[in-house]
C-alpha cells in the first residue's frame, strides 16, 4: 500500500512539474531601470552619450524617455566647426525578459550657426533592444530615420526623408 501511495505522490508531482515550469515563463518586469549607452550613427550626427529611463511596465509593454549629448567632433572633418547635438526620445518596448522590438519617436537639436546644417530634426525609430532585466548589458540596433522642416529637397521642393541606422551598447541598473 505504501509503495502504491508513494508511487502515485511521485506521478502527481511529475504531472505538475511542466505546469510550474510553464507558470515561471512570465514577462519580466524590469529592475534595471536606468540605461547609460553610447549610441554611435541613430539621432546624433556621428555619435551620443545617452541615458534612459523606463517609466512604463506592463506584461510585455514598457515605455520611456531617453536624452542624449553628442557631437560632430572626430568624424565630421568636412564640418565648418565643433557644435552640440542633443536627441531626445520617448519610446516602447515590446517583448519579454531581454529581447524586445523598440518603437520610438523623438527630437534632435544641433546647437549650429551655418545655415547650410539641419538645426531641427524629427526622427522615428524602429529597432531591436537585447537589455538583462537585472542590469548588465545593453545593446540596441535600429532604423532611425529623420525628417526636417528646413530640409526641402531641391528637386521636388518637399521635405525630405533620410534614412540612418544607429547602433548603441552600454550598460543597465
Amino acid at each position: 500500500m505504501f509503495l502504491k501511495t508513494f508511487r502515485l505522490f511521485v506521478f502527481l508531482l511529475l504531472i505538475q512539474l511542466p505546469l510550474q515550469l510553464q507558470a515561471q515563463e512570465f514577462t519580466q518586469n524590469f529592475r534595471a531601470l536606468l540605461s547609460l549607452y553610447l549610441e554611435v550613427g541613430g539621432n546624433s550626427d556621428s555619435y551620443a552619450l545617452n541615458l534612459d529611463h523606463i517609466l512604463y511596465q506592463r506584461e510585455q509593454w514598457k515605455g520611456g524617455l531617453r536624452a542624449g549629448l553628442g557631437t560632430n567632433i572626430f568624424f565630421m572633418k568636412e564640418e565648418p566647426g565643433v557644435y552640440p547635438v542633443v536627441p531626445v526620445e520617448a519610446y516602447a518596448l515590446l517583448g519579454k525578459s531581454r529581447n524586445h522590438l523598440e518603437f520610438g519617436l523623438g527630437y534632435t537639436r544641433r546647437f549650429t550657426d551655418d545655415p547650410d546644417l539641419l538645426q531641427n530634426m524629427y526622427f522615428g525609430r524602429i529597432g531591436f533592444r537585447y537589455q538583462v532585466p537585472k542590469g548588465g548589458l545593453l545593446v540596441r540596433f535600429g532604423l532611425t530615420p529623420f525628417i526636417s522642416p528646413e530640409g526641402k529637397d531641391d528637386k521636388t521642393g518637399k521635405v525630405a526623408v533620410v534614412p540612418r541606422f544607429g547602433l548603441s551598447i552600454g550598460r543597465s541598473w
